[in-house]
């Protein structure tokens, strides 16, 4: 990859999924996250979460923010940049935190979560996000 910066791109992924999940739902534009995905693009949440299953492509990236968006009253994901890890020229290791409130229970939710961003040409192609701790969500949204 030449041009392109991974960094810059999750940057404004980050922001992107931020503005969405704040937004009125009238007001929401999923095309700004899109246009950093690669088509085919495939994202990993640990199953036994809210939002949890593999979503493949831009279709399914869309249906995984449905989900996300009925699940949790507040979902923000806090990035410091600094944390940011380039494993190589199409990986990076991020690490962050899930800042939410669940919808149904009111319970708020913060863990630290890391994400793997792999990349191709198109944009990030596979999505690896990791929770520091998956029951403590699931035990929340009861």
């Amino acid at each position: 990859m030449t041009d392109f910066d991974p960094l810059s791109s999750i940057r404004r992924f980050f922001d992107a999924e931020n503005e969405f999940c704040a937004a009125e739902p009238e007001k929401r534009d999923i095309q700004v996250m899109l246009a950093e995905l690669d088509p085919d693009v495939v994202v990993q949440v640990p199953d036994s979460l809210p939002h949890g299953g593999t979503w493949r492509g831009h279709d399914g990236f869309r249906e995984l923010f449905d989900v996300v968006v009925r699940e949790w009253r507040v979902f923000e994901v806090v990035y410091d940049e600094t944390r940011w890890h380039q494993i190589d020229d199409r990986r990076v290791l991020v690490e962050g935190a899930l800042r939410g409130v669940l919808r149904e229970s009111g319970h708020a939710v913060e863990m630290p979560v890391l994400s793997v961003f792999t990349f191709t040409e198109r944009g990030a192609s596979f999505l690896d996000h990791y929770y520091k701790d998956t029951a403590a969500i699931v035990s929340a949204g009861r």
